[in-house]
C-alpha cells in the first residue's frame, strides 16, 4: 500500500489562488510615489482675510500627498502659489487650500485684492434689487445724491469699479433688499463710498457696458 502525501488537485488550486491574491494585495497596498500629487493644506485654523506672507505661509501651511485620482481642479500644489495672497474664506486644519479660498484662480474670475485695494459692500437697494444686480466681473459707476429738489446735487463718486461678488440676503433680511454687491475700490474710493453711504440722501450703482473704460 502506498500513501500519497501531496495535495489533491482542487486543494492545490486554492493554495495557488490564495498566494496570487496575497501578492496582488501587496502590490495594491504598496506606496507608489508616481501615483500621488502634492497639495497644500492648512496646519491650523486660518481665518478669512488672512494675508499669507512668507512667514505666515510657513507657519500655517503644509504639503500633503494625495492619490492622483482624488485630485480635483483648483487645488494649490505649492505654498509659493499663495504667498502674498489673502484668504477670502476660513480654512480648517487639514483642509486643502483651493484657488477659490484664495479669491479665485489667476485669470479666472475676479483677481485677488492688490495692495492699496479694498473690498467694499454696497447695499442691494442701491442697485435696484437682485434682478438688476450686475454680475461679478462687470464694472459699474457709483453716484450719490445730496439734498432735495432744485437744491439737490448728484455727483459721480466712483467710476469703473469692478464687481467682485453678489452677497445674498442674511437671515431676517428681505430677499429683494437684503445683501448687496461687493466692489473692488482703491482706498480713497472706498472712503468716498463709505462717506456717501453714511451721509448722502441716496447712493446708486449703475452698470457700465462691457468693455467700456
Amino acid at each position: 500500500m502506498r500513501f500519497r502525501f501531496g495535495l489533491r488537485r482542487p486543494v492545490r488550486w486554492f493554495v495557488i489562488a490564495g498566494i496570487l491574491g496575497a501578492v496582488a494585495l501587496v502590490l495594491i497596498l504598496r506606496p507608489t510615489e508616481d501615483l500621488t500629487t502634492n497639495v497644500v493644506v492648512a496646519r491650523m485654523v486660518i481665518p478669512a482675510g488672512t494675508l499669507l506672507d512668507e512667514a505666515e505661509a510657513e507657519r500655517s501651511l503644509a504639503v500633503a500627498a494625495v492619490p492622483d485620482d482624488l485630485v480635483l481642479r483648483g487645488l494649490v500644489a505649492t505654498a509659493s502659489g499663495v504667498v502674498g495672497r489673502r484668504t477670502v474664506a476660513p480654512l480648517s486644519p487639514g483642509e486643502p487650500v483651493t484657488q477659490a479660498v484664495m479669491g479665485g484662480a489667476p485669470g479666472v474670475g475676479p483677481a485677488p485684492l492688490a495692495t492699496g485695494e479694498r473690498a467694499v459692500p454696497v447695499p442691494m437697494r442701491s442697485v435696484g434689487g437682485p434682478v438688476a444686480a450686475p454680475p461679478p466681473g462687470s464694472h459699474v459707476d457709483v453716484i450719490a445724491s445730496d439734498g432735495e429738489g432744485v437744491n439737490g446735487r448728484t455727483r459721480v463718486i466712483v467710476t469703473n469699479a469692478e464687481v467682485l461678488a453678489i452677497t445674498p440676503a442674511a437671515d431676517g433680511e428681505a430677499p429683494d433688499t437684503g445683501g448687496g454687491v461687493l466692489l473692488r475700490l482703491s482706498s480713497a474710493d472706498a472712503l468716498a463710498v463709505a462717506h456717501a453711504l453714511d451721509f448722502s440722501r441716496g447712493v446708486r450703482v449703475i452698470a457700465r457696458p462691457p468693455g467700456e473704460g
